[in-house]
C-alpha cells in the first residue's frame, strides 16, 4: 500500500501554482551589470571545436554545473531539460530515444555515443535493436550534447531524428584531483535509496601522462507494488517495492601528450545493472490508495552488463587534425516478460476465468525470458582542416562490425514467479518453446562535409556520407510450441544495401553570437533479414527507411550576451517507414508508407540579475501519417494518413531558475526550481486497434538546494517529483500481456547529498 505522501496534497492548480512560482517571480527587466553574462559553451558536434552559438545545429548542451545542480543522474534527469526529447521507457537499461517526433521499430531513429563509441542496440524479438538503448550513470561527465534533426554526414546510420553525445571528463595533465559523493534518499509510498561516488585524478608524468578513475555505486529502492486479489484465479506474486535497482560501475581513462602535436587517450567503461522487476504499471489494477501497481504474474527482472573501449588519437598536422578512433562494446542483457496473458488468449480466458468457467491451457504463469548480446567493434579516420580560410572540411572513413545473438525460451515459473534453469546447460525447466539467433550487422561509410565562405558573412555547406551495409540472420528452432512441428536451423537469411546521402546549409552571421540558417538533409536507418515468425521457415527483408529535413534556424545572443534565444522551424519527410508488424505470434519489421513531421522548437536562457538566471524551451511536432499505407486483410491493422505515430507527444515545455548567492565570506547558496511537461500522446500508431490507448499529458517539478563552501564541501537537498503527481512517461500493450502498462516517473522522492571536491 502506498504510504502517505510528505507533504499534504492540494488541489492541482495550487500545486502547479507553487512549482511556478520561483519562474513567475523573476525580474521582468534585465539587470545593467555588464559582468552578469551567459557563459559561452564549447562543443564538439561537428567534430571540431565551435562555440555553440556559432553552431549552426539545433542542440542543447548541459556541462558538468548544469548536470550537478539538478542532480542529473541518467538519461530521465537530463532529458526533462532538452525540448523535444522523449523516449519509451520501461526501465533503466530499456529506452527507445525520439526527437522531433520521430519513433518506430527497427534501428534508433537517434544516435547515442559515449565519448567517441557508436552503441549499437540489443537484437530484441524481431531485431528492433533500437527498443532498449543502454543507459550509463552520468557521475564525472563533461557535459551531455543533443543534437536535433538529421545528422546523417557526420554521424551516420540510426542519426535521422538526431544524436546524443554523452562526453566524459578527460585526464588532467598537471594537477592531482579528487571527488567522493554520497546521498540516501526516501521515496513516497516506496523504499529508501543510497548512492556512492568516487574519483580520482593524478599525474603520473608531468603535463605528459595522468590517469582519472571514476567508479559508482546506486542502490535504488522500489515503490511498485504487486497485490494479492481474490478475484484473480491464477497463482500469484504478490509484494510491495519490487522494482528495485542495483547498480555499480565506473570509467577509467588515461592520456599521454607524446609531444606538442600528439595526443592519446584511452577511455574503458564497466556497469551492471540489475532490476527487481519491470517498472510498468497496470492502470487497470490501480487502487484509491495505489497507482503504483504492477500486476505480474511473474517476477520480471532485468540485468544487464556494459563493457566498452575507446581509443583516441589526435595528431595534428599544422593544416589538419587527423583524428583515429577506435572502440568496442559488449553487452549482455537477461529480460523476463509476462507471458501468461497471451497463452490464457489462445483458450479464450482471462485471469478471472481460467479453471473456473473456462478450463484451458495449465502451462501457466509462464515468463517469455531471453538472454542476448550485442558486440561491436568500430573504426573512424577523419581529418579535420585547421587552416584559417574561407575554406572548412572534414573527410572520414567509419567501419563497424557488430554481431548479435539472442536465446529465448518460454517456460512455466515456479511459486517464486521465476523460471528454473539447468545449471550446466541453461535450459529452462517446464518449457514451452526455445529459438536462437544469430546475426551480423557489418556497415562501411566515407563521408566529407565542406564549408566555404561564399560572401561577406554567408557560409555555404555540403555534406555527403556514403553508406554500405550488410545483415544476416541464422535462426534455430530449439523447441516448438506444437509436438511435431519442424525444428533445427532454418534457411541462413543475408540483406545488404549500399545508398549515398547528402546535406546542404546556408548560414548568415548577422554579428557575433547572432546568426540564422536554413539547410535540407537527410537521415537513415539501415534494413535487413527479419527474424522467421517461428513457424515459417524464412520471412521477408525490409530496407532502409530514411527522411528528408528542410529546417531554419536561429541563434542570437541579446543583451550584451545576458540572453540567448534558439530555435528552429522544420518540416520532415519520412519515406518507407519501417514498422513493427504482428506476424503468427511474434512480430516482424516491415516497410511502411510515409509519414511527416512538422514542427519547431526552442529555448531561451536569460542572466536576469546577478546571480539569478532563467531558462525555458518548448518543441512542437506534429507527425503523422502520409498518403496510401500498405493495404493489410485485418481492418483493426490498416493504417491511414493523418494516424499520429505512436509513443511521442506534440508538446513538450520545461522551465527552470537558478538562484546563487553567498552567505557570509566562505559560503554560496544555490538553488534550482524546475518544471517540464509532456501532453498526451497514443501508445501505438492506430487508434483502430484494440490496443490503442491514450497517455495522459502530465507535469514533473522538481527542487535543488546546496551550500557550497570554498573548501571543497558541498551539502545538497534534492526534491524529485515536488508535486507528488502521478506522471505518466510512456505507455505499452505488449502482444505477450495484452493489459495496458504506463511507466510512471517515480513518486515524490527527498534525497539528502554530501560531496568533497578535493
Amino acid at each position: 500500500m502506498r504510504h502517505a505522501s510528505f507533504f499534504p496534497a492540494g488541489q492541482t492548480a495550487c500545486r502547479i501554482g507553487l512549482a511556478l512560482a520561483l519562474l513567475g517571480a523573476a525580474p521582468t527587466t534585465l539587470a545593467a551589470d555588464t559582468q552578469n553574462v551567459l557563459q559561452e559553451i564549447i562543443v564538439t558536434a561537428t567534430r571540431r571545436p565551435t562555440k555553440s552559438l556559432d553552431t549552426p545545429i539545433s542542440m542543447t548542451v548541459l556541462g558538468a554545473d548544469t548536470l550537478r545542480t539538478s542532480n542529473a543522474d541518467a538519461f530521465a534527469d537530463f532529458a526533462s531539460q532538452v525540448p523535444g526529447l522523449t523516449s519509451i521507457d520501461v526501465g533503466p537499461g530499456q529506452k527507445r530515444y525520439a526527437l522531433r517526433g520521430l519513433q518506430s521499430a527497427g534501428e534508433p531513429e537517434v544516435a547515442l555515443y559515449y565519448d567517441e563509441i557508436p552503441i549499437s542496440g540489443l537484437p530484441g524479438a524481431s531485431l528492433d535493436t533500437g527498443d532498449s538503448q543502454p543507459d550509463i550513470k552520468l557521475w564525472d561527465v563533461d557535459r551531455v550534447e543533443v543534437l536535433r534533426g538529421p545528422q546523417g554526414t557526420l554521424y551516420g546510420n540510426g542519426s535521422m531524428g538526431g544524436a546524443i553525445r554523452v562526453i566524459s571528463k578527460r585526464p588532467v595533465l598537471d594537477r592531482v584531483e579528487a571527488a567522493a559523493d554520497a546521498s540516501s534518499a526516501f521515496t513516497a509510498g516506496g523504499s529508501s535509496s543510497w548512492r556512492l561516488n568516487g574519483m580520482l585524478n593524478s599525474p603520473i608524468v608531468a603535463d605528459r601522462l595522468a590517469v582519472r578513475i571514476a567508479a559508482y555505486y546506486r542502490n535504488e529502492g522500489g515503490w511498485l507494488d504487486n497485490h494479492y486479489r481474490g478475484d484473480v484465479a491464477l497463482p500469484q506474486v504478490a509484494g510491495n517495492d519490487l522494482n528495485t535497482e542495483r547498480t555499480w560501475g565506473g570509467r577509467a581513462a588515461v592520456t599521454f601528450q607524446a609531444n606538442d602535436r600528439w595526443t592519446l587517450t584511452g577511455i574503458a567503461y564497466y556497469q551492471n545493472l540489475e532490476t527487481g522487476d519491470s517498472f510498468e504499471t497496470y492502470p487497470s489494477f490501480a487502487t484509491a490508495n495505489d497507482r503504483y501497481v504492477s500486476q505480474a504474474f511473474v517476477r520480471t527482472p532485468w540485468i544487464d552488463e556494459s563493457q566498452m573501449f575507446n581509443l583516441i588519437s589526435t595528431y595534428r598536422l599544422g593544416w589538419a587534425d587527423l583524428v583515429a578512433t577506435g572502440s568496442y562494446q559488449r553487452r549482455t542483457a537477461d529480460i523476463n516478460l509476462d507471458s501468461t496473458r497471451y497463452l490464457l488468449s489462445f483458450s479464450g480466458c482471462t485471469e478471472y476465468t481460467w479453471n473456473k468457467t473456462c478450463f484451458g491451457p495449465e502451462n501457466v504463469p509462464a515468463d517469455s525470458s531471453a538472454h542476448q548480446g550485442v558486440s561491436a567493434s568500430s573504426a573512424e579516420l577523419r581529418l579535420v582542416s585547421t587552416t584559417e580560410g574561407p575554406l572548412e572540411w572534414t573527410l572520414g572513413a567509419f567501419a563497424q562490425n557488430a554481431d548479435t545473438f539472442r536465446r529465448g525460451q518460454l517456460a512455466m515459473t515456479n511459486d517464486a514467479g521465476y523460471i528454473e534453469y539447468d545449471p550446466v546447460t541453461g535450459d529452462a525447466a517446464n518449457r514451452l518453446f526455445a529459438r536462437t539467433n544469430h546475426d551480423a550487422f557489418d556497415q562501411r561509410a566515407l563521408f566529407g562535409e565542406a564549408t566555404y565562405a561564399i560572401a561577406s558573412n554567408w557560409k555555404g555547406t555540403v555534406g555527403l556520407r556514403w553508406f554500405h551495409s550488410y545483415r544476416s540472420d541464422q535462426q534455430v528452432l530449439v523447441q516448438q510450441f506444437f509436438p511435431g512441428a519442424p525444428v533445427g536451423a532454418q534457411p541462413f537469411q543475408d540483406f545488404r544495401e549500399s545508398a549515398l546521402f547528402k546535406k546542404f546549409q546556408l548560414t548568415y552571421r548577422i554579428s557575433e553570437g547572432r546568426l540564422l540558417y536554413a539547410q535540407a538533409a537527410q537521415g537513415f536507418r539501415a534494413g535487413g533479414p527479419n527474424y522467421p515468425g517461428g513457424f515459417a521457415l524464412t520471412a521477408p527483408a525490409y530496407a532502409a527507411d530514411s527522411i528528408w529535413n528542410y529546417e531554419v534556424g536561429w541563434k542570437l545572443a541579446l543583451a550584451d550576451r545576458r540572453v540567448e534565444w534558439t530555435g528552429a522551424i522544420f518540416r520532415i519527410d519520412w519515406s518507407d517507414v519501417q514498422q513493427l508488424l504482428p506476424v503468427q505470434i511474434f512480430s516482424a519489421i516491415v516497410n511502411g508508407g510515409a509519414a511527416r513531421s512538422d514542427g519547431f522548437e526552442t529555448e531561451l536562457s536569460a542572466s536576469v540579475a546577478r546571480g539569478l538566471s532563467f531558462n525555458t524551451g518548448a518543441s512542437f511536432s506534429n507527425a503523422h501519417l502520409v498518403g496510401s499505407q500498405p493495404v493489410v486483410s485485418n481492418p483493426t491493422l490498416q493504417l491511414q494518413a493523418g494516424d499520429r505515430l505512436g509513443g511521442v507527444p506534440k508538446w513538450t515545455a520545461n522551465a527552470g531558475a537558478t538562484y546563487e548567492r553567498a552567505l557570509g565570506s566562505n559560503l554560496l547558496l544555490r538553488a534550482r526550481l524546475d518544471y517540464n511537461y509532456l501532453s498526451s500522446r497514443g501508445n501505438i500508431v492506430n487508434p483502430r486497434s484494440p490496443s490503442y490507448f491514450v497517455i495522459d499529458g502530465a507535469g514533473l517539478a522538481g527542487l535543488h538546494l546546496a551550500v557550497e563552501r570554498d573548501d571543497g564541501w558541498t551539502a545538497a537537498v534534492h526534491v524529485f517529483n515536488l508535486l507528488d503527481e502521478f506522471v505518466p512517461v510512456s505507455g505499452k500493450m505488449a502482444d505477450a500481456n495484452l493489459v495496458q502498462t504506463i511507466t510512471a516517473a517515480r513518486p515524490r522522492t527527498v534525497s539528502f547529498n554530501l560531496n568533497k571536491q578535493f
